[in-house]
């Protein structure tokens, strides 16, 4: 740590040293907290993405983070990792960073501090004057670009795996109250092949701006139809958008991808379109997604029973569960199905051709469709053939 530092953000200075004042309380071994870490610690920068409210670059940290151990009421540094490649997230408009956001921020580190993806500590670009959170690099980048690059050698059990470990992030945020809002398949990390993180808990707006109610952003395939008609957000726009991800990742193809991306597919949207899924896909596998992506919010499942699908499915898959029945499948049904899907997965085209104006990266989006759309949202129910037996009345798995 830095003594005598300063951010020349008062926030900011407080937020960072309140993560150390509760890490004293803390009664473990090791002890999480975020640092300030001036910018001239890190070398060989290389900017990796670019979205309408950060810039990603790739970079190697000098001091590397460490692990701090407590020693007669000070901490002592242990196990540091010079040299340590991180991501740096230079939040664009952040020189005057707004109270909400800041807030989020904290509400990112109290979710992932135990678990997730990890945030290290804050900088500041000394030229511009932005800040920066320090992060886990990501060596194999997100799920979308993972897709691109390897599809048709990823199959079914790999993209069941990716998709749990996300839900588990994503239980864990709503049972800690809190919503993501933005959630797309840019925003799922692959750690590496066998971890995957999601990131950017809440943080899908403008650093320098308060969120007013009326504005709504994201990427507009993933959001909910009932939050681009102007409803508030609930965890289960969270789950509409998980549910488009699932249909990502059967299919390789971005949702909407030849479509553009205005107020009409928002109206569609809200009508009852859906993207499509891949060649092969196994029908219990579309018939979870239809139900995350159900028009009324309120017959989509949580995560929590997500998460307990997953499992199961996973658990199948590896043949350790083939008697066992859960949401109407036996394991060993499970485990042909997939399967089965797996002989496709190599025959899959995922070439396309993108139409310029559909947009993957988050931004507001056009006003609230229930300005222009004096409608009601029309209630998507799911065909009998398609139903999956009622979750509230089936056993889960435990996780």
């Amino acid at each position: 740590m830095i003594e005598g530092w300063t951010s020349g953000n008062f926030g900011i200075d407080k937020f960072i040293k309140d993560t150390i004042y509760d890490a004293r309380n803390y009664s473990g071994i090791v002890y999480k907290f975020l640092v300030w870490v001036p910018f001239n610690r890190f070398t060989n920068l290389k900017k990796i993405s670019e979205g309408g409210f950060a810039e990603v670059y790739t970079a190697i940290w000098i001091d590397g983070r460490s692990e701090y151990h407590k020693n007669n009421g000070t901490w002592r540094k242990v196990n540091p990792e010079p040299g340590m490649r991180v991501a740096l997230k230079i939040l664009k408009g952040s020189k005057n960073m707004s109270d909400e956001y800041l807030n989020e921020l904290r509400v990112h580190w109290n979710v992932t501090k135990n678990y997730g993806l990890r945030l290290y500590g804050i900088t500041k670009d000394p030229k511009t004057e932005e800040f920066v959170i320090i992060l886990e690099f990501a060596y194999e980048g997100n799920l979308r670009s993972s897709l691109t690059k390897n599809f048709n050698n990823t199959f079914w059990e790999n993209k069941i795996k990716v998709l749990y470990d996300s839900l588990i992030d994503l239980q864990k945020l709503h049972k800690s109250g809190y919503f993501h809002k933005d959630i797309h398949s840019g925003n799922i990390l692959r750690i590496y092949d066998d971890l995957t993180y999601i990131s950017d808990f809440g943080l899908s707006g403008p650093a320098n701006e308060q969120k007013l109610n009326d504005k709504v952003y994201g990427v507009m395939p993933f959001v909910a139809p009932e939050v681009l008609n102007g409803k508030p957000y609930t965890s289960s726009a969270d789950i509409y958008s998980l549910g488009v991800v699932m249909v990502e990742v059967s299919s390789g193809k971005p949702p909407f991808y030849n479509i553009k991306h205005d107020v009409h597919l928002a109206l569609d949207i809200c009508g009852g379109l859906r993207p499509e899924f891949g060649k092969g896909t196994p029908e219990c596998y579309k018939e979870l997604a239809y139900k995350c992506m159900n028009a009324d919010s309120n017959k989509r499942p949580t995560a929590d029973e997500l998460c307990g699908i997953f499992k199961f499915w996973y658990s199948s898959i590896n043949g350790n569960t083939k008697e066992v029945e859960v949401f109407g499948y036996k394991g060993k049904e499970i485990k042909e199905a997939f399967e089965e899907a797996d002989k496709e997965i190599p025959n899959i085209s995922i070439s396309y051709e993108k139409n310029s104006d559909a947009v993957y990266t988050s931004r507001a989006l056009p006003k609230p469709v229930n300005k222009d759309y004096d409608s009601k949202l029309p209630d998507l129910e799911i065909p009998n053939s398609m139903q999956l037996r009622d979750i509230d009345n089936e056993n889960t798995v435990d996780n």
